[in-house]
């Protein structure tokens, strides 16, 4: 035998070299069309951060925890250790997803066209029978892939798994019913292997309730440190770094959004982040402890520009919904959001009172008016906003009177239609009034509400849950009238964000001091009247409010004009421009035609 046929055989039997994960993504894995911005041949240093996520999986770790935001990349970087596993080192795999149906569409959706798009992948299911082959579970030579939702307690507790990929661990049941845990059920199944690999992976939640933020902690805690393009100093990017500038209108000048050194204070944009990234490397905070643990934020993202985070960040904070910045906390910065919502003191907020020195102070540029029925009495609560949603308490007043007649609600005509003046004598009258329609009296206000549509009037039923605050709008064929469903506990959630702001801007709340605003120690027990708390239901954890007053209709009022003013979609640069150009008394009044009458802003005539 000569000796090149030697050499083949030899080269035949030699295994193998053993590739790191993302070698082997780098040479077999393929983004399917459909499924990302740059579909093809998958790049590692496209993303170079996700190298020592991945390739840690090859060292003798066996539970490394990702803490992200989105659009870094988090999901690429969990189907290529799956892809990794398949085909370099079949084993039993779990891929766990929040619930059935989030698994289900991954499997559809992002599985099953990565292994169609990876010839590495579908040649391992050359010859697989469909059987082999499902949404669930996908069989090949030597291993398989369970891909399943942590809702389902049974199938978390079936055979072992040496591979488990925990995808989105913060939307998990916090308890399965008679099981306990779904996380830990999953993580029992790995304990018969010695070698066994598992990610938890995820956006952070709410702070103190996070799971992935649980298991950060408990990690070496890497940082993606990079060196600055200018001085060489190395540090990590995050949100107090990003500086911008508004233009005359406030708005965010394109050109302006940069990162700033925390060393030389160089202007980092975002044609340096190519240069950022490759130069870049991770550093353990952490270094005595042994689980791998990585933190990474949109601000890396090769996907994301400076300039979208600061818009989002700025329509977050000037929405006045808490919701939204939570949102850009947890998805662009991959933090965990401090809910500020505690049981707040009536006697703190009577001394913030201060004297308006006139009807209506200079920065109010919306009106609007919540009004709450009880069984001999109508309560209602006069709002101004202005930028940011800043909020001015106008008046809190009762109407006593016997629903049923008439006389209750012409006094409530007199509200409704009041005017409020500013310092120079040009007034605003109230553009939207939300009357709740939910108690004894629905009918009333039903009636009440179809003959001043025309003025904003409109009644409301209030539904909980965390939605949007505007929760439908609707036609009640009865009484030919728009019926709004309000999204309380969003509501009650803004306000009291809102109340917890310490300084004058957008999102803090005035109250006057003046006697005939009614805002008196009875007045703030009522707007403190509820406290939101945290219970365990049906295996998650959800939100309630509860009572800790007797009384809230100084609660439930401010937030049906919270919802008035959002029922606006207030413009409120606009509507600045609009009232600068109101006559001032002494000039000629302008008569508007009634199609000009019923837009949103209403401004006096």
């Amino acid at each position: 035998m000569n000796q090149e046929i030697l050499n083949n055989i030899f080269a035949t039997l030699k295994p193998k070299p053993r590739l790191t994960i993302s070698q082997w993504a780098d040479q077999n894995r393929y983004l399917a069309r459909g499924t990302s911005p740059e579909p093809g041949r998958w790049r590692t240093a496209r993303s170079p951060y996700t190298r020592e996520i991945m390739d840690v999986f090859n060292t003798t770790a066996n539970i490394v925890v990702v803490c992200a935001s989105s659009q870094v990349g988090k999901t690429e970087i969990a189907l290529n250790i799956l892809g990794f596993y398949m085909h370099e080192d079949p084993s039993p795999t779990m891929y766990l997803m929040p619930t059935d149906g989030n698994a289900q569409d991954f499997s559809k959706t992002r599985v099953e066209p990565t292994i169609q798009a990876s010839p590495a992948l579908s040649n391992l299911f050359k010859y697989s029978k469909d059987s082999d082959n499902t949404i669930e579970l996908k069989q090949f030579s030597g291993g398989y892939v369970a891909i399943y939702g942590a809702s389902t307690p049974t199938k978390l507790a079936s055979q072992a798994i040496k591979v488990l990929l925990a995808d989105e661990i913060d939307r998990f049941p916090k308890v399965l019913k008679g099981e306990g845990d779904p996380l830990k059920l999953a993580l029992q199944r790995t304990t018969n292997f010695f070698n066994r690999k598992v990610l938890f992976i995820s956006t952070p939640t709410v702070k103190n309730d996070s799971r992935i933020e649980e298991w950060f902690e408990k990690s070496d805690k890497r940082f993606y440190h990079v060196p600055c393009p200018d001085c060489g100093h190395e540090f990590i990017l995050s949100w107090d770094l990003v500086k911008w500038k508004l233009d005359d209108k406030k708005e965010l000048i394109i050109n302006s959004v940069h990162l700033q050194c925390p060393a030389c204070f160089f202007n980092i944009k975002d044609k340096h982040k190519s240069e950022l990234l490759a130069n870049g490397k991770w550093i353990a905070t952490a270094p005595n402890k042994t689980m791998p643990g990585f933190h990474i934020s949109s601000l890396y993202s090769p996907w994301v520009k400076f300039y979208d985070l600061a818009k989002e960040y700025i329509e977050a904070t000037n929405s006045g919904d808490p919701l939204k910045l939570r949102e850009f906390m947890n998805l662009k910065l991959g933090l965990s959001f401090e809910d500020v919502l505690l049981e707040l003191d009536p006697e703190i907020l009577l001394r913030r009172r201060e004297f308006y020195n006139c009807e209506l102070p200079d920065k109010v540029l919306y009106i609007t008016c919540g009004v709450d029925t009880q069984g001999d009495r109508l309560e209602y609560h006069i709002i101004g906003w202005g930028d940011g949603y800043e909020a001015w308490v106008l008046q809190y007043g009762v109407i006593f009177g016997d629903l049923t007649s008439e006389k209750p609600w012409k006094a409530l005509d007199d509200v409704v239609t009041s005017k409020f003046t500013f310092k120079d004598g040009r007034q605003l009258i109230i553009a939207t009034t939300f009357i709740d329609s939910g108690g004894n009296h629905t009918n009333e206000v039903y009636k009440y509400a179809m003959k001043r549509n025309h003025l904003g009037v409109y009644p409301v039923k209030g539904r909980a849950g965390n939605t949007n605050i505007i929760q439908s709008v609707s036609k009640n064929n009865v009484y030919k009238t728009t019926l709004i469903i309000v999204g309380v506990d969003s509501g009650k959630s803004r306000l009291f964000h809102s109340l917890a702001i310490e300084e004058f801007g957008a999102g803090y709340v005035h109250f006057p001091r003046e006697d005939s605003a009614n805002c008196d120690y009875h007045y703030f027990q009522m707007l403190t009247a509820e406290k939101k708390e945290i219970v365990l239901k049906n295996g998650s954890y959800s939100e309630r409010w509860v009572s800790v007053y007797a009384r809230n209709e100084a609660l439930d009022t401010f937030v049906y004009a919270l919802a008035a003013l959002e029922m606006l979609n207030p413009n409120f640069e606009a509507q600045r421009k609009a009232i600068e150009e109101l006559p001032l008394p002494e000039q000629t009044q302008i008569e508007f035609k009634p199609q000009e009458r019923r837009i949103l802003s209403r401004l006096n005539r």
